[in-house]
């Protein structure tokens, strides 16, 4: 049975191998009726996929439309946001340990940047470098008026 309807996209995205056996969708979610898009995320396990219609249905039930597919080692690639990302939130569990190096050396302070990334995407500033001032500086200044956008967001 084919995938048709989507309620989610995502350009450009991989299929993850993780050690568990299962496998996840890593990528640029461009639209997400939850995570609200714009950023750089790892699905709930594969249910079905379907990359001629380019299409994916994830165990969460999730639509996934699908955009430019990258392999593994190209994740760098896509810049030090997605890289980080993609440590954060695959990188203790991807089963090809060595395809994408990993980069974080701080978890906590690397989930704010790319949490600040996002937010900056939202709404429509420049995002901060790695600095950890700039990041809290970003934070102290924008965090407040992202999550007011999203609630507003939510209610619409």
């Amino acid at each position: 049975m084919p995938v048709t309807r989507s309620d989610a996209s995502i350009d450009p995205w991989c299929k993850v191998a993780l050690v568990s056996g299962q496998e996840v969708l890593f990528g640029f979610v461009v639209r997400h009726p939850t995570a609200g898009g714009l950023s750089w995320t790892r699905s709930s396990s594969i249910h079905r996929l379907d990359v001629a219609r380019r299409r994916a249905i994830t165990a969460s039930g999730r639509r996934y439309a699908l955009g430019r597919r990258i392999e593994l080692r190209d994740i760098p690639d896509e810049g030090e946001e997605a890289w980080m990302a993609f440590d954060l939130l695959v990188g203790d569990e991807v089963a090809d340990a060595d395809a994408v190096p990993r980069i974080s050396a701080d978890p906590g302070r690397d989930t704010s940047w790319v949490a600040a990334c996002k937010a900056a995407r939202h709404l429509g500033v420049a995002g901060p470098n790695r600095a950890p001032s700039q990041v809290d500086a970003f934070l102290r200044e924008h965090y407040a008026s992202y999550l007011a956008l999203r609630s507003r967001e939510a209610r619409a």
